[in-house]
């Protein structure tokens, strides 16, 4: 058999300027992978500068200073989420809005319990967490921090409150005028109870007419308090109160212009009483209707010409109103028209004493004198506060789109 041989591969010997070339393009393609590699470098350092420019930097920004601790946004972020949890995203505004106050009353109340003696641990803060079972973070243990040091304000101020306190049962009512007051007035001394008068005569039926047993300093009006300190069981007393609210008004009402489809444009006083709306009625036989508007229609400042805008039986302004407004004709000025849709302010209290007595307090007048004693103390607390409100409107929606994002 006869052996294979083997030749010797030739040996290719390069010209000089083919072994030039070769190197040459060696060299290029080194210079283009360094490049590359640079380029991706610098594309990541970018991305990273860029990431940190939009959402780590803005984090870092104080929006918010009480007492010299400063709130960072990424604390108020955090905040937002805790707050907003399980809201819809069209209330998220308005959480935003609420949240400042809310960082800035707990720091107030943490700053001023601490003055106080008041020392919340940290491990009584873990121990509030974990049984709430909720997250352990930052903005968690500041409010269970604020939550526990007004507990304990709380507690103390209820630990002050005398054994006895003078206090008082009465009835009372809020009426639309002074002359429904006298009448109401008038039943009470013939016997009859504010609760048998109030069908017809109160003008805000959501205000219970019985009260039990309260302290003078619980009562919402203190000229309501004067009075009941000062008059004897059984008699009563008649408050003005220029701020009390009422589901009662009344409308005069002129049609200024009608067109042929049956639109009216109207316009219109709403006065607080009766008596103000046959008042206010008479002047206009003979003086301008703005000028009457001005002097007693409780929404002048929403329309200081008086005047509605074109309005059709389909627009419903209210029941009442819509019921006698297309019947009237051209310049002819309505009689006065019960309203109840519509809260007028300015009434007149009438109140009834029926016990005075120096007793113990329920644990409701308790807890709200303790509350009214909290107030006491919190309130100069907050204006001496050194608040720095720096967040824009700009800061507020980027940090609604974090939390949203």
């Amino acid at each position: 058999m006869t052996k294979k041989r083997h030749h010797p591969q030739p040996k290719i010997k390069l010209s000089s300027h083919a072994k030039s070339k070769i190197q040459r393009q060696a060299r290029i393609q080194r210079w283009i992978v360094i490049a590359s590699a640079i380029f991706l470098g610098i594309i990541g350092v970018a991305v990273a500068i860029g990431l940190y420019i939009d959402r780590i930097a803005p984090m870092n920004e104080t929006v918010l200073r009480v007492n010299g601790r400063s709130f960072t946004m990424g604390y108020y972020v955090d905040t937002l989420k805790l707050y907003s949890a399980g809201m819809d995203a069209s209330q998220l505004s308005m959480v935003a809005d609420s949240i400042t106050a809310e960082l800035i009353r707990n720091e107030i109340v943490r700053q001023g319990a601490l003055a106080e003696g008041i020392v919340i641990t940290s491990a009584q803060i873990r121990d509030e967490i974990r049984s709430a079972g909720v997250e352990d973070n930052r903005v968690m243990r500041d409010l269970v921090e604020a939550s526990l040091a007004s507990e304990q304000l709380h507690e103390r101020f209820l630990a002050a409150l005398p054994p006895e306190k003078e206090q008082v049962r009465f009835e009372i009512m809020v009426v639309e005028s002074r002359s429904a007051a006298g009448e109401v007035e008038a039943a009470v001394l013939d016997g009859v109870t504010l609760i048998d008068l109030s069908e017809e005569y109160s003008a805000n039926p959501d205000i219970p007419v019985v009260h039990e047993w309260a302290p003078y300093e619980l009562l919402a009006s203190t000229d309501v308090a004067s009075a009941l300190a000062e008059i004897d069981p059984g008699a009563t007393s008649v408050i003005h109160d220029p701020n009390a609210a009422k589901n009662v008004g009344y409308w005069i009402i002129e049609i200024v212009d009608r067109d042929d489809a049956g639109a009216i444009k109207p316009r219109v006083i709403l006065a607080g009483s009766l008596e103000e709306a046959l008042r206010a009625k008479e002047r206009l036989e003979t003086e301008d209707f703005v000028t009457i508007a001005a002097q007693y229609s409780q929404i002048h400042d929403t329309f200081p010409d008086a005047e509605l805008d074109w309005i059709t039986p389909e627009d419903v302004v209210t029941e009442a109103f819509n019921e006698v407004v297309f019947d009237l004709e051209l310049n002819e000025i309505s009689e006065p028209i019960r309203e109840t849709e519509i809260q007028t302010s300015g009434a007149y209290w009438v109140v009834r004493l029926l016990e005075r007595e120096t007793r113990a307090m329920s644990a409701n007048v308790a807890d709200a004198l303790a509350s009214a004693a909290f107030d006491e103390w919190y309130q100069p607390l907050s204006r001496q506060a050194v608040v720095e409100q720096l967040m824009t409107t700009a800061q507020k929606n980027w940090a609604i789109e974090r939390v949203l994002s």
